[in-house]
């Protein structure tokens, strides 16, 4: 049963990568508006706003654990992964919108969109490997 949810868990993070590719275009278009660039302290206050969201996000996605998920129910697997999936898909969007102000507002800083990058990748690495673990008991 642990790979089948290992299964349903690679089309989940299919699915989110491709909901960040089609909405990427859309997000950067509603974070580079005139009324968010042009006024540096708004900026800032989003940016803000931006980083609490992606710590709740990111907290809420590492506290969780499939060890405590009945992986051979149906149900309790689709709770989890729409729990996990709507927390990675909240960290890649925040990811996305800060990378676009810190952009807007410094200029590109490589470091930190590696930065980004890293984080989004250790939350996909950090699910598979919960996942994983289920099966080492």
């Amino acid at each position: 049963m642990t790979r089948l949810a290992i299964l349903e868990n690679i089309v989940k993070n299919l699915i989110l990568l491709l909901i960040l590719v089609f909405t990427y275009p859309y997000i950067k278009d509603q974070i580079l508006i005139e009324k968010i660039i042009s006024n540096p302290s708004l900026a800032g206050d989003v940016l803000v706003a931006v980083s609490i969201i992606t710590v709740t996000a990111c907290f809420g996605n590492f506290a969780f654990t499939y060890e405590r998920t009945r992986l051979k129910n149906f149900y309790s697997r689709f709770l989890a992964h729409t729990c996990t999936g709507l927390l990675m898909l909240i960290i890649g969007m925040s990811l996305l919108i800060a990378n676009f102000l810190t952009k807007a507002l410094v200029g590109e800083i490589v470091v930190l969109q590696i930065s980004f990058m890293l984080l989004y990748i250790a939350s996909i690495l950090y699910d598979f490997w919960d996942i994983e673990r289920c099966t080492i008991k």
